[in-house]
């Protein structure tokens, strides 16, 4: 979801320099108090600071442009880059922002820093960037129904995630804030020989009682600078297309039933012993792959309920069904992602 959160600061703060790795790690540890403050409150165990890149990425190219999208100016996705920068989990992107709101016509497209520095007799008060952590993450909490149907709340207070990435970038007059939220729960290895997929996995915290659904492919187009343009100024973005889902072998005398938008087939191999996974299963030969993105997410329900596979197609349910990875694939059509 995207947060847009424009205010004019009215009192004199001392501008905290942005100058170093241990002045970010500070910040992005201050942060991290105020997500894990707001969790606490409602009885939700703290999340842990992720080492994962893609949140500061983002949040330096964001600051660059002074132009809030959760498309990066490549065209990836927020799980796209996250897979980039070696994501295994699953990952929910929240950002937002602090700058002066420029209501002059004759200056539209100009970022808060050039106008604020220009010679148009206009006096901006510099942020302070503990402040402005303050009012995002309070603003995210407390005033979010009306822009974003209270989607920066629910991500802060998913029960389910167990690490964050904070990106954060800002000059003195614009302010920048990325949290990828991240779903650990599954330590994998995935290789692929012919279109043959074999995952091998273990479940990180076995006492969580998750036990493998499914396993899901979207199908997203290449990132491309075109991509951004067209997506840029959306309020949230989504999985691609549900094109697969590999599920578990039925008995001989039992089948599928095929949906209309997307396909079922059974792996050749399930293997599950305790907190260990051994799957195998083969793309189909008329699945093309060539010139798209395929993000895989591994799904995993509690082992008290069993859960209609057409009840999570959209992949985005967390009733009962835990997204384990998002994973996107390399594909060497793919500048960037051979």
């Amino acid at each position: 979801m995207i947060l847009i959160f424009l205010t004019y600061i009215n009192d004199i703060y001392e501008v905290f320099p942005l100058n170093g790795t241990s002045n970010l790690k500070i910040l992005q540890n201050y942060a991290l108090s105020k997500i894990n403050a707001d969790r606490l409150s409602v009885g939700l165990n703290p999340v842990s600071i992720s080492d994962n890149k893609a949140a500061q990425h983002h949040a330096i190219e964001i600051q660059q442009s002074e132009l809030l999208s959760h498309w990066s100016k490549k065209g990836l996705k927020p799980y796209m880059l996250y897979s980039l920068h070696n994501g295994t989990g699953y990952v929910q992107q929240n950002i937002g922002q602090i700058s002066y709101v420029n209501t002059d016509d004759t200056m539209k497209g100009i970022t808060s820093h050039s106008f604020c520095t220009s010679d148009s007799k206009l006096y901006c008060e510099p942020l302070d960037p503990f402040d402005a952590i303050d009012k995002l993450e309070n603003s995210m909490m407390y005033n979010d129904f009306l822009c974003c149907h209270d989607g920066h709340k629910n991500n802060i207070l998913d029960k389910l995630h167990t690490n964050v990435s904070i990106g954060i970038a800002f000059n003195e007059y614009y302010f920048v804030l990325v949290q990828n939220f991240e779903n650990n729960y599954l330590k994998y290895n995935l290789s692929n020989e012919d279109d043959e997929f074999l995952l091998e996995a273990k479940m990180l915290d076995p006492k969580k009682n998750l036990q493998l659904s499914h396993i899901s492919f979207y199908f997203d187009n290449p990132p491309n600078p075109g991509e951004y343009e067209e997506n840029k100024n959306k309020l949230n973005y989504s999985m691609g297309n549900l094109g697969l889902i590999v599920s578990k072998p039925l008995d001989f005398y039992e089948q599928y039933v095929q949906p209309e938008s997307y396909r079922i087939i059974e792996a050749e191999n399930w293997g599950i012993y305790s907190d260990i996974l051994n799957i195998l299963f083969k793309l189909p030969d008329d699945l093309e792959l060539n010139n798209r993105m395929v993000t895989m997410v591994v799904y995993a329900n509690n082992k008290t309920i069993s859960p209609s596979i057409l009840d999570i197609d959209d992949g985005t349910s967390q009733r009962q069904i835990v997204p384990l990875t998002s994973y996107t694939i390399p594909n060497k059509s793919v500048p960037g992602f051979e």
